[in-house]
């Protein structure tokens, strides 16, 4: 099965041109506050516009109020949001579309709280992420083996944390993901891409595609 990529954080429209080029399948706009990535609704529904007609715009979200989210959703034309804070199962769903849920991962307790979110709402996949300070974007990996936990969840799961060129292939190798998501590994400095190593990143995912 083909493992699609993600590159989250996008800040500039000229970024977001070079990274649909590249060939990925989804972006990630971020919009909590706390985060050198953030983007406010202005400058998110530009980045938006860049959207390939069959490509997937997500937005990223950390313990956003439910109205604000439904906002975004609508102005930017998101086809997924990611909620990558303390959401309870009961907040993944009333978006409009479908929820990946996102989870910091520092030991088998932390996979396993990723089963409650199996079957519940509009929670349509799962995103394991390293434990970096904060909430993602941190350049952290985690223990690829406690993937395997997750096989059975009948859901898709992405892995994130700490990827970028160099080292994606051993993680698809580790974990045969739905997809990778991959944020600080391939920038030049927080919120600006480093295109090469978009495209380099890439080029590595898919050549393991059959």
């Amino acid at each position: 099965m083909k493992v699609l990529v993600k590159v989250c954080g996008v800040t500039r429209v000229e970024d977001a041109q070079g990274v649909w080029a590249a060939g990925v399948d989804a972006m990630g706009l971020n919009f909590h506050p706390g985060s050198p990535r953030f983007v406010d609704l202005a400058r998110a529904a530009s980045i938006a516009r860049t959207r390939p007609p069959l490509a997937s715009m997500v937005g990223v979200f950390v313990n956003a109020k439910p109205e604000d989210i439904r906002v975004r959703v609508r102005e930017c034309g998101l086809t997924a949001v990611q909620l990558h804070g303390d959401e309870s199962p009961e907040d993944c769903s009333g978006y409009g579309v479908p929820v990946i849920k996102a989870l910091r991962v520092r030991g088998p307790d932390d996979v396993a709280k990723a089963r409650s979110y199996v079957g519940v709402g509009d929670v349509a996949g799962l995103l394991l992420d390293g434990a970096a300070p904060g909430y993602g974007g941190g350049g952290v990996t985690f223990d690829w083996s406690l993937v395997k936990q997750l096989s059975d969840c009948g859901l898709p799961v992405l892995v994130a944390g700490g990827l970028k060129p160099s080292n994606v292939a051993e993680a698809v190798r580790a974990t045969r993901p739905y997809g990778v998501d991959v944020a600080s590994g391939v920038e030049s400095s927080p919120g600006i891409k480093d295109l090469d190593a978009v495209r380099a990143f890439v080029r590595t995912v898919q050549s393991l595609n059959p």
